[in-house]
């Protein structure tokens, strides 16, 4: 009974996605699910002239009499983000109360900025609360952090975050699940910054965050193109120090983005092969109206790949790990994790998740130096996990059948 309902809403929704303007809408509100907004992107220098910094955990509250401040409606009755536009660049917040992330000695020492300062200003990342909800920091991280405003091919502004590890040649371009923005985010940043000693540049989708626009898999591929291209031009990184991070549905621009620009490494965590296949995992060939199709886009991916993925997982299941393996080109390792769920894999497995991750990212940096003919074009079982061996180490392994 269950395949046959898999069966039907696969094709119900093929048959709806025949109709373009349907296809939209139907992936709008199906696949995407933006949460409340919980934080602010305010425009430093004029925070700077206004306001002394206040320290972590210190409230502050401001009152501006401006009708179209971004956070006058906390929340909004449709999934429209107007959060952001550019004449709210040069505003202050409105009556809201806010939690720093950054102080202005930390910002000073960020050694990475913007080419062009004048066309991407620095913007201060602040948590809010208001009815809805309270965030607050448990540590500073003393790293520098700013925001920018970018501004994708669709028109939409895209909100972002870049905190930065000095000495670091590396960054992780992040794109983040589905329920959630690089605000509910920041503490799993600020880790993975921590404890890989690297930078990391994450941003939010249209609709998403402070982002405006919809939210569709198009927008989306149009976004992570917008935060590649500011990495390269104006961060001025290199192509093969950027290493790409896809979480749950950021697996599809993520994967797409990696198929088609150089890159340094990709990681799909808890990814999907294709939209469709979240329904029916047996599908065997991908349809035209299929949303991220990485299953075709992973085998244009020259860069290593690394795949994790909880064999618990319910919302997509680990099986689409296996079919990403199986199709990857210069596949790095498989983690499966026996009881690992969806979202629990950095948490519950936290010391194996940043030994396996730093142990990739130093692939990363030899691997690009490699000749071409020292790549394996397809690995064997023992190639796959040789490199996850860990001594004196206790931990499950799903093996693939390659």
């Amino acid at each position: 009974m269950y395949k046959l309902f898999r069966k039907i809403l696969t094709g119900l929704f093929r048959l709806l996605a025949i109709i373009r303007c349907l296809r939209s809408t139907i992936v709008q509100y199906v696949a995407f699910n933006p949460p409340e907004v919980g934080y602010l992107i305010r425009n430093r220098n004029e925070v700077i002239k206004t306001l002394t910094l206040s320290p972590l955990h210190e409230e502050r509250s401001r009152t501006l009499d401006e009708p179209h401040s971004p956070l006058i409606q906390a929340k909004q009755p449709t999934r429209q983000s107007h959060q952001l536009t550019k004449e709210h660049l040069s505003l202050i917040s409105p009556k809201i109360k806010y939690y720093n992330t950054l102080q202005s000695v930390e910002y000073k020492q960020q050694l990475r900025n913007p080419k062009n300062q004048d066309q991407y200003p620095s913007q201060e990342f602040n948590f809010i609360s208001n009815e809805l909800k309270a965030m607050e920091i448990d540590n500073n991280p003393g790293l520098p952090i700013s925001s920018y405003v970018l501004e994708s091919q669709s028109g939409n502004l895209i909100a972002s975050i870049y905190i930065e590890f000095q000495n670091s040649e590396q960054i992780i371009l992040y794109s983040h699940g589905n329920s959630t923005d690089i605000g509910l985010m920041f503490d799993t940043y600020v880790d993975i910054v921590m404890e890989c000693k690297i930078n990391l540049f994450s941003y939010d989708y249209s609709g998403y965050g402070q982002s405006t626009g919809y939210p569709t898999d198009i927008n989306l591929l149009y976004d992570i193109e917008s935060a590649y291209i500011f990495l390269v031009d104006q961060l001025q990184f290199e192509p093969r120090n950027i290493i790409i991070y896809g979480y749950s549905i950021g697996s599809g621009p993520s994967t797409n983005l990696a198929s088609r620009h150089e890159v340094g490494g990709l990681i799909i965590h808890s990814g999907l092969s294709s939209g469709l296949r979240v329904i029916d995992p047996t599908i065997d060939h991908t349809s035209y109206n299929d949303i991220f199709p990485n299953l075709d886009y992973i085998v244009d991916v020259t860069a290593p790949v690394y795949l994790l993925h909880g064999g618990a997982d319910s919302m997509i299941n680990v099986v689409h790990a296996e079919q990403l393996a199986q199709k990857a080109k210069h596949l790095f390792s498989v983690w499966l994790v026996e009881h690992g769920g969806h979202g629990d894999i950095e948490s519950q497995w936290k010391e194996l998740y940043f030994k396996r991750l730093l142990r990739f990212l130093q692939y990363c940096q030899t691997a690009y130096v490699m000749k071409s003919h020292q790549l394996l074009s397809k690995r064997t079982t023992q190639h796959i996990y040789d490199e996850c061996n860990f001594e004196k180490e206790s931990f499950y392994l799903s093996l693939l059948e390659m």
